[in-house]
C-alpha cells in the first residue's frame, strides 16, 4: 500500500521501468530452446503481474487524494490499521500534519503506518480514528485467552529459569519442575500481572539485529516486573526532577570507587526503579525500559558486558527512553545497543553521549584528535567522571575496541552488584 508522496513518486518510476523491460521482452524462440522459451514467457508474465499490482496501488492513491473514495466509518476491526492510513489520506493529511493534530513526533505515525499500527494502542487506534472524522462502529470484545504455545517449556530456558528461582517458592527437582512447568510459566506471568499470560506485544520496542526468543525475552520482562513490584519507593516519578544538574551528578558517581552501588538509591530518590537481571538464553539484551503498571519507571540493565563504560552508557540510555519515550503506547523498550539505531534508539544514543560527555565539551576536545591515556585522564578529570567514559567514547567513535583496554574498567561492574536480591 502507497502511504506517502515518496513512495507514490517511486511507484510511478517502477512503473515506467516495468513498462520498458516489457516493451524490449521478446519472447522470440529462434536460436532458443523451447525451455528457454517456455521460462521467457513466465518471467514475462510476471512482470505483467507486478506492474498490474503497482498499478492499482497508484489508482487507489490517487482516487483517495483526490476525493474519490470516501471512508467514513469502519465495521471491522480487522481492518482499521490499513483504513487509518486511507483515511488519512482521503483528508488531504500528510504523516508530518496528522502528527501535528496529535502532538506526536511524525516519526511515530511513520512507525505505526509502517507496522500497520501493531505498536499501537486500541486507545490511540480510536484517537486517530476521531482526528479522521472516522466512525467505528465495531462490536469490540476483548477476551483474555490461554494461547498453549505461552505454558510450553519447549520455548524457553526453562533449565535457566529454575537455576534462578524465577519459580518462587517451587520446591522439587527439574524433572519436578519440567512436570509442573505449565502451572510454574502461568505463574511466572501472572506475578508480573499479565492477564490469561497474554504479555503486551504490542506496547514493545526491541532493538536488535538478531530475532530473539519472544517466548525467552518475556519471561524476562516478568521476571524483571515481578521483581519491581517488590521494591518499595516513597517518592513519585516526575520527569521535571531529571535536570541537567541531576544527570551531571549521577554521571560523577562514575568517578568514585562505589559509585555503581549508589546509583540504585540515587535513581529511586527521583522514583526510577532499578533492577539488575542477567541475560536470558535467546536473547541479545544491554537492559531496557519499562512502565510498571503503566506508570512506574524502571530500569533494567543485564551487565551483558562487564564494563565501566559500557554500565553508564546503558544506564543514560534507558533514562533517556524514560524521559523521552516510554508512554501508553510503548510500556517497554528493550536494548541490544550492539545493533543499528534509528529514529527513538539514535536519540536515546545521543542523549546518553551528550550525558556522560557535553556536545560542546567533546567538540573541542583535545581527546578527541590525540588520544593518550594521560589525555583522556586528564580529561575526565575535568569533568568529574571515570576515565573509562571517555575511553568508551574514544573506542565506540573510532571503531578501535582494541584500544585503552586498561582503562574502561574491564571485570569491575558484576563484582559490585554480587547480591541480586537487592536488586
Amino acid at each position: 500500500m502507497i502511504t506517502n508522496e515518496k513512495q507514490y513518486k517511486s511507484a510511478k518510476t517502477q512503473v515506467e521501468n516495468f513498462q520498458n523491460s516489457l516493451e524490449n521482452f521478446s519472447i522470440s524462440t529462434e536460436g532458443e530452446n523451447k525451455l528457454s522459451s517456455k521460462l521467457l514467457n513466465l518471467s514475462k508474465i510476471a512482470l505483467q503481474e507486478q506492474l498490474k499490482d503497482l498499478a492499482e496501488e497508484i489508482r487507489e492513491y490517487e482516487d483517495l487524494k483526490e476525493g474519490r473514495i470516501l471512508i467514513t466509518e469502519i465495521s471491522n476491526l480487522a481492518e482499521l490499521p490499513n483504513t487509518l492510513i486511507k483515511a488519512r489520506i482521503a483528508n488531504g493529511l500528510t504523516q508530518a500534519e496528522l502528527a501535528n493534530r496529535l502532538n506526536l513526533k511524525m516519526q511515530q505515525i511513520q512507525r505505526y503506518e509502517a507496522d500497520e499500527y501493531n505498536s499501537a494502542s486500541l486507545k490511540t487506534l480510536l484517537r486517530i480514528a476521531s482526528e479522521l472524522n472516522l466512525t467505528v462502529s465495531a462490536d469490540v470484545q476483548i477476551k483474555s485467552f490461554d494461547d498453549p504455545q505461552l505454558i510450553n517449556a519447549k520455548n524457553y530456558p526453562f533449565k535457566q529459569m529454575f537455576q534462578r528461582g524465577w519459580f518462587g517458592n517451587f520446591v522439587g527437582t527439574l524433572n519436578d519442575a519440567i512436570k509442573d512447568s505449565e502451572n510454574l510459566i502461568e505463574g511466572l506471568f501472572e506475578n508480573a500481572g499479565f492477564k490469561g499470560v497474554q504479555p503486551a506485544f504490542n506496547r514493545q520496542l526491541i532493538r536488535s539485529n538478531s530475532q530473539p526468543n519472544k517466548f525467552a525475552l518475556n519471561a524476562w520482562y516478568a521476571r524483571v516486573l515481578t521483581k519491581a513490584k517488590d521494591q518499595r519507593i516513597d517518592k513519585s516519578f516526575d520527569k521535571n526532577l531529571i535536570t541537567p544538574e541531576w544527570i551531571a551528578n549521577l554521571a560523577k558517581l562514575s568517578q568514585e570507587d562505589d559509585g555503581l552501588k549508589k546509583v540504585p538509591k540515587y535513581l529511586k530518590n527521583v522514583g526510577i526503579r532499578f533492577i539488575i537481571e542477567p541475560v536470558l538464553e535467546g536473547t541479545l539484551l544491554d537492559g531496557a525500559a519499562l512502565l510498571l503498571e503503566k506508570q512506574y519507571p524502571v530500569i533494567a540493565l543485564t551487565l551483558r558486558y562487564d564494563r565501566l563504560d559500557n554500565f553508564w552508557f546503558v544506564l543514560f540510555h534507558e533514562i533517556a527512553h524514560i524521559i523521552l519515550h516510554l508512554s501508553d503506547d510503548i510500556e517497554v523498550i528493550f536494548d541490544d545497543l550492539d545493533s543499528k539505531v534509528d529514529g527513538l534508539e539514535k536519540e536515546a544514543d545521543e542523549f546518553a553521549l551528550d550525558a556522560l560527555i557535553p556536545k560542546e565539551v567533546w567538540r573541542t576536545s583535545l581527546v578527541r584528535f590525540r588520544a593518550s591515556e594521560k589525555t583522556i585522564i586528564n580529561q575526565a578529570k575535568s569533568l568529574g567522571i571515570s576515565p573509562a567514559l571517555v575511553a568508551g567514547r574514544i573506542r565506540r567513535e573510532t571503531g578501535q575496541y582494541y584500544q585503552f583496554n586498561d582503562l574502561i574498567g574491564q571485570n569491575k561492574v558484576r563484582s559490585q552488584f554480587a547480591n541480586q536480591s537487592e536488586f
